[in-house]
């Protein structure tokens, strides 16, 4: 039988097609089709993105009169210097930069806060008596004179040495207040402010009693104790029997006092503190023929972490995680 040429032509063209398409699953021979060990090499050298970048903090500028954004951790040692003397220990400036960058994080909106109340679109204001206090690079050179940069580079250490670290209770960064010196013992949160919080209770502060702002004495005359309480309340006295006039009603569980009556008048002791620029609310009173003294013991509300009293713990040997763990009681140090 002679073969059919058709027959042929057939075969040749089944059998390239078939070998064309078995080519395309050959590695290497298809452009398209990379070989396996060319893509693992891909996989291996992906770059994953920063996931570190550092926040950035929107503060009212007080002393300007402005608001500015600046890295957060670059604002902590504006507070740090403000806040805290740079003679402190380094162990109780690295607390105050941990307690400062709480708070901070805190108010940030971008971590769930309300930002600053007085000034729209600020995290925070530069003033102490609101938020917390931050001084620039020329206010630190004037303060500091010929001590500039050591102090500087001692606060940036402490700044550095606790970066991102900020304290959290059961998941959330916590709400701080500090305050210079304690008489001995700290204050229950809700005696200040209007609610209690679990990590703030009455804990003890000691080595505080040579600290400079320990003691307090504010003497005036009894008139003019009458008349200032007078423009506050429109309530008379009569200056020449004060004593008579004066009751303490309760004191807190630190030694303050909680409850004043002054000339039939019930006041809490946080508000005759600020009407009389007292240092405290632990008042003692002392009665002159014609003057009235008013001592009194630690400097501040009271409440949180004592910055004298953590400058005592840091001389002693213990860490800054320490001095939190004892001023805010059942928090964790962790990141924000």
């Amino acid at each position: 039988m002679k073969p059919n040429p058709k027959g042929i032509l057939i075969a040749a063209l089944i059998l390239l097609l078939i070998t064309s398409v078995i080519s395309r699953f050959i590695p290497g021979e298809d452009p398209d089709m990379p070989e396996p060990a060319e893509k693992e090499e891909r996989d291996e050298i992906i770059i994953l993105p920063n996931t570190q970048k550092e926040a950035v903090i929107a503060m009212y500028n007080h002393w300007e009169k402005k608001l500015v954004k600046i890295p957060l951790e670059e604002y902590l040692v504006g507070v740090v210097a403000g806040e805290m003397p740079a003679s402190f220990e380094l162990e109780a400036l690295k607390a105050q930069a941990v307690a400062a960058r709480t708070l901070a994080v805190y108010q940030m909106p971008a971590y769930g806060g309300k930002g600053c109340s007085r000034h729209a679109g600020a995290d925070v204001c530069s003033s102490y008596a609101h938020c917390q206090d931050w001084i620039s690079l020329d206010h630190m050179r004037k303060n500091w004179g010929q001590n500039f940069e050591g102090n500087l580079n001692k606060i940036q250490h402490a700044v550095q040495e606790t970066k991102g670290q900020i304290m959290t209770y059961e998941g959330k960064p916590i709400e701080v207040f500090y305050h210079s010196t304690s008489n001995g013992k700290t204050e229950e949160v809700s005696e200040v402010f209007s609610n209690s919080l679990p990590y703030y209770t009455t804990v003890d502060s000691t080595g505080e009693e040579n600290a400079p702002m320990y003691e307090g004495s504010v003497t005036l005359k009894n008139s003019e104790f009458a008349d200032k309480f007078y423009s506050r309340y429109g309530i008379r006295l009569d200056p020449n029997n004060l004593a008579s006039q004066i009751q303490i009603n309760s004191y807190t569980g630190s030694g303050r006092i909680r409850e004043i009556t002054v000339g039939g008048k019930r006041l809490r002791a946080t508000e005759f503190r600020l009407l009389y620029g007292l240092n405290s609310t632990d008042i003692t009173f002392i009665f002159g023929k014609d003057t009235i003294t008013m001592k009194t013991k630690g400097f501040g509300h009271g409440v949180g972490m004592s910055q004298s009293g953590a400058n005592y713990m840091a001389k002693q040997g213990y860490s800054y995680k320490d001095i939190l763990l004892h001023y805010y009681r059942g928090v964790e140090i962790d990141h924000y």
